[in-house]
Order: structure tokens, then C-alpha cells, then sequence
């Protein structure tokens, strides 16, 4: 653990442990001096927030407007224990949440889910974040609510609804590197108290800012349009519909590895330099209809979805413009062909009777397929630029196919009793069945695998409400994540487990001086066995998904938010996190260590001022400061770590009912960090960095009608 986190928790967090809370989990009423409580449905029913013996950061949609939140990332910023880092290309972000990481090859350690719909897969987490009413992060399995993948928690996304009358808003954007992004939706009444609309879309063009010293061009570029539309439906006095569509397509700069060593993993004035600039393209589409029906006593909700996500990307192969020594270093290019198409339908009965004995019963069911294709290519030259059209069939040294299946069902319930007014306790549960296939189709009898992974999901708190702001809870709970097969190849293993992890919980959640200030906290202890971890085999040149027969993770988290008047708020969050493999028969020597990418510690801290500066406009001015332990990133360099990094960012704008002007900067001192490290060693690449951006900064101005 890392020596300065009793120095950050001496002089951030515990000055304020009497004042405020970081979760960030209310919305401050600007016109009187209390605070509206956020509802949330992290128990698949709305509750208020500070009732719900959970750990849980919730923002609404003002929060997420004023920290101008565009994608997951800056969710996991303002939350304890969740970090994300990207990788390689955009689609393949790391989410880490309470030591439970995303390994490359399988599932993410969260279940995400969007207005009732559970993404089949990470290619349906990493996209911009638009037109939000609220985002949940539930930390600790949770799987007796969400089902496989909920092994670490759950993100549940709430996007805003359609109006009853006319109202909609445009946006534009304007930011170094040329980072331009034009955004507005329109909503209301199609058929008036009858049918509602909402659609909107954005467009976004960035330079980028990270360059390559051998092409000389900047390979961080990102151009995105998405569109989305919406329509309700009232059938009835107790039925309603909804339509959801959205539409995505993006092409981005990829694998921008930098070359180098033990000594200089954190010298950023190493650039990359490689012959073959990386282009991804993805396209991405998701649709889905809501039915809800009130029954005297309950709601019956039925939702069907359909996504899928078409994604090639061509890079260099060798992260150099170097010449093949035909030893020990193959000059080359790679390709990635990944499609995914899922099929989704979730049902739930829950009980709408506010009296003790509350009730929901589920069930769930996905079928999934994902097939992938890498390819090697030489790269004859090696030491001049090479464009993607020189590499065909006739270049090909060898290629990866996989086509993967999966079929998943649960059924699931839960049960919430009032003991007494004070004492409630729940219980849940939830069984998830996952039977998948892999197959080369150009060797289906020596590829051919199957298998069927399942598990019991139990969940069990209690709750005790000493007083009207004072509340304490207990908990157990279980979650897993199917196993699978990785890529075929004879130089790798073919199959990895399904892992399950024990989250042990003891909480408390506070609010003092009429609710202008709370205070919540946790702490936690997870047991993981099998814990998947993903590792690049230089021997095959692919990604292999190997197991840690077990670990561990233990620590706590502290939330806190404090207004001490109308203009003037603070937030502070912080989790430590002590993660450490107990038991791993195929590296033994790495028992102890924590698992790759688990930062030790995370703090959070936000100030937020607005003022009236004129009877019709605001000044509004808000800071930042995310400051984050250490890290290692790979097992076969697992004593390189990251050091700790402070990133401070800051918005500044006037703002009235209709318009507002916003300047902002991210990253303000320009402070590197390592996104991703790995052993390459062949010769000419030693270790393979991936860079976070620098400084961006902008201005931004919206108008609402």
C-alpha cells in the first residue's frame, strides 16, 4: 500500500468526515438551502438513495452536465474503488472496480445495463454517454440482481424520456486538436397525453494530440456520429410502450504503443514510432422495446433488445519502423475483425405495496454470437510508411478465427421485510445458466469446444434505521462470471473457468444539518477464485485468458458531500483497496502481488460554486481533483508499478435558464500516466506503453428551447 495515503486521507478525507459526502449522490437545490435526495432503482424499484443498504455513487442528470461527463471514464473519476484505463483500441477499455478487473478476453467485471437492457458485451460499454437522466455504480457482486458478469458490481443507466411539450437544446464545442463536437436532441408529444418522441444525435471530429516521431501525424484522431430516437406509448390507463433505437459509427486512431524500457516506462518524451498508422472502425446498433403493465398490487415489465457491433482495425504489427531481422524481430502488421450480435429479453414482476412485504421475481434470457478474426501480415519493408491496402491475402502469414456462441438464461427473486419500522432485511437469489461454443470453422473437429457454466447467486443484508439520518446495513452476496475458450491455438490453453467471488460488506449512510451535509461509508472484503486475468503469449501472438486459482480484495470507502451555503459545494471520495493473490498454481512466485491494473487507493475531490452575477445569468465555476495510488499492469513484469498521478481539471461559465457558455481544461498540469504496459521483447521492443492524452481544454456553449 502505498505511503501516502494516510497523508492524503490525514489532510483530505478526514477534515471533512463531519461535513460531507462523496458520492455525489444528491442534487443540489440552488433555490432554497435543503437538498433533493436522488431516486434510484438499484434494487429494481425506486427508492431513495440514502434508504438503500448498498454502496452506491448515483448522479443525476445535472451532476453529469455541470462535471460535462461524456463517457464512463468520468464516471469512474468521482467514484471509489472504479477506475478505468483505455487500451489498444476504443472498444477495449480496462474497468477495475473493488480489484475485480476486465481481462481482454472475456467479460467485464460489472454488468451494464441501460434502461433495463443487460449489454452482452464490453463492445456495448464504451461508447459517449448522451442525453443521461442518471447513472448508478453498484459496488460488490451483484449478481443476485443482475446475473453473470455482476461479479464486481453493476452500472445501471437511466437515459432521460420524452416530454409532454416541445423542448430540446443544441450544443457546440470547440477544443485543442482540433476537437470539434456539434449535439442536441428534441422532445415532446406526437399525439397529445398519447404518443411522446425524443431524438438526437451528436457529431464529433478530433485531431488528436498524440504523436508518432516516424510518420509524424497524430494517431489518437476520433471522428463519431450517433443518432438516437425514442417513442411512448400510453395503450392504455395502466399499459405503456416504449421504442428505443441508437445508432453509432466511429473511426479512431488504435494501437499507439510506445517502445521502451525498465528505466524509462514513465518517460514520456518517448514517442511512437511505427510505419503503420492504426485505424478502427465500428459500427454500433442497439434497439429495444419496453412493455409495462400496472397490475392492482404490481408491474409486470417485459423488455426485448437487439444490439450489434461490426469492428475491423488494421495496426502495426510490431509497434517500430524497423526491418525484419528474421531472428528475433518480424516486421508485420495486424488485423482485428470482431462481430458481435446478441439477442436479449428480460421479464420482472414486482410488488408495488408500500407496506413491509415488498417482491420481485425475474427472468432473463440472451443469446449471443461473437466472432473474431486476427491476421498477421509481413511487412516487407519495415522502415517505410506502409498503408493499409499493401496488406492482402498474399501478405498473410497466419490467421486466428474464432466464431463463439452463447446462450444464457437466469431466474431470479427478491424478497424486502420490514422486522419492524427500523429492521428491514432482504433476501435474493438467482440462478444463471451459460452454455457456449467456440469453433475455427476451418477446423471444426480439432477446434470444436463446449462447455456450460452456472451458478447459485445468493443475497442476504439487513438493515437497521437508528434514526431518520442515521442507517447501518450488513450484507453477503455472490457473483460470477462464465468461463470460456480463447483463441484457438495449439501454443495456448484452450479453456478457462468460470470465476466466482464472495463479497462481504458492513456499511453506514449519515446526513446531519437538515441533509446539507451526508456522510457514507463502507468497508468490504471480496474473495475471487479463478479469477480471470489475460495475458498477451508471444509464442502464438494472441491474447490468452489464464486463471488465478485465488484472490482476494479488502479495504473501504468514504463518500462525503458538504454545501455549506446555496452557492457554495463540496464532494469528496476516497477508496483504499488492499488486492493480493493467495494461490496460484501456475505462477506460484506471483502470490502476494495484487492483480494487474488495481490501483492501491483513489481519491476524488469537487468544489462547485454558482453565484448570480445579474438578475438573468449565473457565474458557475467548478474544480476537479482525482489523485490515484499505484499499479502494476502484467504479470511477467510484475514488479514494474505505476507511480501515483494527481490530475486536476476545471470548468468555468455563465450560465441562465436558456443558455450557457463553458470553458474548461482536463488534465490542467499535463500530467502522463501509463494506460497500459506489457512485455513484447522481441528484439527491438522491449516493454509496450500506451499513454493517456494530454492537456485538453475548450470552450463549449449550449442553448435550450
Amino acid at each position: 500500500m502505498d505511503r501516502n495515503i494516510g497523508k492524503l486521507l490525514s489532510s483530505v478525507a478526514l477534515p471533512c468526515l463531519m461535513m460531507v459526502e462523496g458520492s455525489i449522490a444528491q442534487e443540489a437545490d440552488q433555490d432554497n438551502a435543503d437538498v433533493d435526495v436522488i431516486t434510484v432503482t438499484a434494487r429494481l424499484r425506486s427508492e431513495s438513495l440514502q434508504e438503500v443498504p448498498e454502496s452506491i455513487t448515483a448522479l443525476s442528470a445535472g451532476q453529469i452536465e455541470r462535471a460535462g461527463i461524456t463517457n464512463l471514464r468520468g464516471v469512474a473519476d468521482l467514484t471509489p474503488n472504479f477506475s478505468q484505463l483505455e487500451n489498444f483500441r476504443p472498444g477495449l477499455a480496462r474497468i477495475q472496480i473493488r480489484g475485480l478487473v476486465t481481462p481482454q478476453v472475456g467479460d467485464p467485471p460489472v454488468a451494464f445495463v441501460v434502461d433495463g437492457v443487460t449489454a452482452s458485451d464490453l463492445e456495448f460499454m464504451n461508447q459517449d454517454l448522451f442525453d443521461i437522466e442518471r447513472i448508478e455504480v453498484l459496488r460488490g457482486a451483484q449478481g443476485a440482481l443482475y446475473g453473470r458478469g455482476a461479479i464486481g458490481g453493476a452500472i445501471n443507466i437511466t437515459t432521460k424520456k420524452p416530454t409532454d411539450e416541445i423542448e430540446g437544446s443544441v450544443a457546440a464545442s470547440y477544443g485543442n486538436g482540433n476537437n470539434m463536437k456539434f449535439s442536441g436532441f428534441v422532445s415532446g408529444p406526437v399525439v397529445e397525453e398519447k404518443v411522446h418522441f425524443r431524438v438526437g444525435g451528436y457529431y464529433r471530429n478530433f485531431d488528436g494530440l498524440i504523436n508518432d516521431a516516424f510518420l509524424n501525424e497524430k494517431v489518437d484522431s476520433n471522428e463519431e456520429v450517433s443518432a438516437f430516437g425514442m417513442l411512448s406509448f400510453n395503450l392504455g390507463e395502466n399499459t405503456y410502450l416504449d421504442l428505443r433505437g441508437r445508432y453509432t459509427t466511429t473511426e479512431a486512431g488504435l494501437g499507439y504503443y510506445q517502445n521502451v524500457s525498465e528505466g524509462s516506462v514513465e518517460d514520456f518524451s518517448i514517442l511512437s514510432s511505427q510505419n503503420v498508422l492504426g485505424v478502427d472502425n465500428r459500427d454500433l446498433g442497439e434497439f429495444s422495446a419496453k412493455l409495462e403493465h400496472d397490475f392492482d398490487g404490481a408491474t409486470f415489465t417485459l423488455i426485448g433488445a437487439y444490439s450489434y457491433s461490426d469492428q475491423s482495425a488494421l495496426s502495426d504489427g510490431d509497434y517500430s519502423a524497423v526491418p525484419s531481422d528474421f531472428v528475433f524481430h518480424f516486421a508485420g502488421a495486424q488485423e482485428n475483425i470482431l462481430d458481435v450480435k446478441s439477442f436479449t429479453v428480460e421479464s420482472r414482476l414486482t410488488s408495488t405495496d408500500d407496506g413491509p412485504f415488498r417482491w420481485s421475481v425475474g427472468s432473463f434470457f440472451q443469446n449471443r454470437e461473437r466472432n473474431s478474426a486476427f491476421t498477421s501480415y509481413d511487412d516487407a519493408v519495415g522502415d517505410a510508411r506502409v498503408e493499409a491496402s499493401a496488406f492482402t491475402s498474399d501478405t498473410a502469414v497466419f490467421s486466428i478465427l474464432d466464431e463463439n456462441k452463447s446462450k444464457a438464461w437466469g431466474l431470479s427473486a427478491q424478497v424486502n421485510y420490514d422486522i419492524t419500522d427500523q429492521l428491514e432485511v432482504t433476501a435474493a437469489a438467482r440462478f444463471d445458466q451459460d452454455k457456449r461454443e467456440s469453433v475455427d470453422a476451418r477446423d471444426i473437429a480439432g477446434t470444436f469446444a463446449a462447455d456450460t457454466f452456472k451458478q447459485f447467486q445468493p443475497k442476504v443484508s439487513i438493515s437497521y434505521q437508528a434514526t431518520d439520518d442515521f442507517l447501518v446495513y450488513a450484507g453477503y452476496s455472490r457473483g460470477f462470471r462464465s468461463g470460456g475458450f480463447n483463441e484457438p491455438s495449439p501454443l495456448i490453453n484452450r479453456v478457462f473457468d468460470k470465476e466466482v467471488s464472495d463479497s462481504f460488506e458492513l456499511g453506514f449512510k449519515s446526513s446531519f444539518a437538515d441533509g446539507m451535509t451526508t456522510l457514507n461509508g463502507s468497508v468490504f472484503r471480496i474473495n475471487q477464485k479463478d479469477a480471470q486475468i489475460t495475458r498477451f503469449n508471444i509464442d502464438s501472438f494472441t491474447l490468452e485468458n489464464i486463471s488465478v486459482d485465488e484472490a482476494h480484495s479488502q479495504g473501504f470507502e468514504l463518500e462525503l458531500s458538504f454545501k455549506p451555503t446555496d452557492e457554495l459545494s463540496f464532494f469528496i471520495n476516497g477508496g483504499v483497496i488492499d488486492s493480493k493473490i493467495d494461490a496460484f498454481a501456475e505462477r506460484p512466485d506471483l502470490i502476494g502481488y495484487s492483480l494487474p491494473h488495481v490501483s492501491s487507493y483513489n481519491v476524488s475531490f469537487v468544489a462547485e460554486y454558482i453565484t448570480p452575477i445579474h438578475e438573468d445569468f449565473d457565474l458557475f465555476m467548478r474544480t476537479n481533483i482525482q489523485h490515484t495510488g499505484p499499479r502494476i499492469f502484467n504479470f511477467d513484469i510484475p514488479d514494474i508499478e505505476s507511480s501515483s498521478k494527481t490530475m486536476v481539471g476545471a470548468r468555468i461559465g455563465i450560465q441562465n435558464e436558456v443558455w450557457s457558455v463553458t470553458a474548461f481544461v482536463n488534465n490542467l498540469f499535463d500530467q502522463r500516466q501509463i494506460e497500459d504496459l506489457f512485455l513484447f521483447g522481441d528484439g527491438v521492443t522491449d516493454l509496450a506503453r500506451f499513454p493517456n492524452r494530454p492537456r485538453t481544454f475548450g470552450v463549449e456553449a449550449k442553448f435550450k428551447f
